[in-house]
């Protein structure tokens, strides 16, 4: 996990030191949710929206002990930042939501590891300090179906309800901004 989060934050800083200079901030961290972590970025796209790509691993069945490995995944959000408070501190608080879409290679409720797509939202908001780091709480509601083999070989399309349930418990984001 320590060696996924390392790549991710590696990628995202080539990619800020490589890019053009630009006005808006762009930010690297971590995520933690119920049985997931994440390595998240935010990069500006025009004024007021952001993309916020994240790779993530499921490790609700990992932390139950029923299986070894954890699931993978990605997703991308196009969010909106459509409202901030400045404090006279130098700090502010931005409110954000917007549409996304996941995909990996997950374990759902009572099956085994399968492909997984979904169509998810983001709401939250994100507290900026005055040094580079920000914290945040988010909200990522999913819904998506999930292709896998049962123990018979037969494969099946289910609803992906482990993703659904998982996604309602509020996701706790660290950020470092450059």
């Amino acid at each position: 996990m320590k060696q996924a989060c390392t790549v991710i934050l590696l990628a995202a800083a080539m990619y800020v030191m490589c890019s053009s200079a630009s006005a808006q901030v762009r930010s690297a961290g971590l995520s933690f949710s119920y049985g997931e972590f994440s390595a998240t970025l935010r990069l500006p796209d025009r004024e007021g929206w952001i993309l916020r790509p994240s790779l993530n691993l499921d490790m609700t069945r990992v932390i139950s002990g029923e299986s070894v490995y954890p699931g993978l995944s990605a997703d991308i959000f196009y969010l909106h930042i459509f409202a901030v408070k400045d404090f006279a501190s130098g700090e502010r608080m931005e409110f954000y939501a917007g549409p996304g879409a996941s995909a990996g290679y997950v374990r759902n409720y009572e099956g085994e590891y399968g492909i997984m797509a979904s169509f998810a939202g983001c709401a939250g908001f994100e507290y900026v300090f005055k040094s580079p780091v920000s914290l945040g709480v988010s909200l990522e509601p999913g819904l998506g179906v999930h292709l896998a083999k049962d123990m018979y070989g037969e494969v099946n399309l289910d609803f992906y309800s482990a993703g659904f349930f998982n996604s309602l418990f509020p996701h706790i984001n660290i950020r470092y901004r450059f």
